[in-house]
C-alpha cells in the first residue's frame, strides 16, 4: 500500500479551485502595505484633527478668559471713577454748604451792625436840635 501523506495544515485553495472567488487571495490584498498605508493615514488625519480641535478649544477658553479679565477690569476702573465723582461732589456740596453758611453769618452780622447803628445814631429831627 502505499502511503499519501495528508498535511493537517489547511491550503489555500487557489482561484480556480475556489468556489467563492471573492476569498481568493489576490496580490493586492496579499501585501497589505496599501491597506496600512491608508488606515494609518485615515489615523494620522484623525489624530490630527482632534489636536487640531482642542487647539481651537484651548483658544476659545482663553480667548474668553481674557475677555472676562478685560471685563472685570473695565468694571473695577468705572468702579473707581465712579467714586472719585462722588467724593468729589460730596466735597463740592460741603464747599457749598460752608459757603452758605459764611454767607448767612455775613448777613446777620450786617443786619446786626446796622441795628446797632440805627440805635446809635440819634434820630433825626428838626435841624439844629440836639437831644
Amino acid at each position: 500500500m502505499s502511503n499519501t501523506a495528508k498535511s493537517t495544515t489547511p491550503t489555500v485553495p487557489s482561484a480556480v479551485e475556489s468556489k467563492d472567488w471573492t476569498k481568493a487571495p489576490t496580490p493586492e490584498l496579499q501585501s497589505g502595505s496599501e491597506d496600512e498605508a491608508s488606515v494609518l493615514d485615515a489615523k494620522t488625519k484623525e489624530r490630527r484633527r482632534r489636536k487640531q480641535v482642542k487647539r481651537e478649544e484651548k483658544q476659545r477658553r482663553e480667548e474668553a478668559e481674557r475677555r472676562a479679565r478685560e471685563e472685570a477690569e473695565r468694571k473695577a476702573k468705572e468702579e473707581a471713577e465712579r467714586q472719585v465723582r462722588e467724593q468729589a461732589e460730596k466735597e463740592r456740596a460741603e464747599v457749598q454748604r460752608r459757603a452758605a453758611e459764611v454767607a448767612a453769618r455775613q448777613r446777620a452780622m450786617a443786619q446786626e451792625a446796622s441795628r446797632k447803628r440805627a440805635r446809635e445814631e440819634p434820630e433825626a429831627g428838626p435841624v439844629g436840635e440836639v437831644r
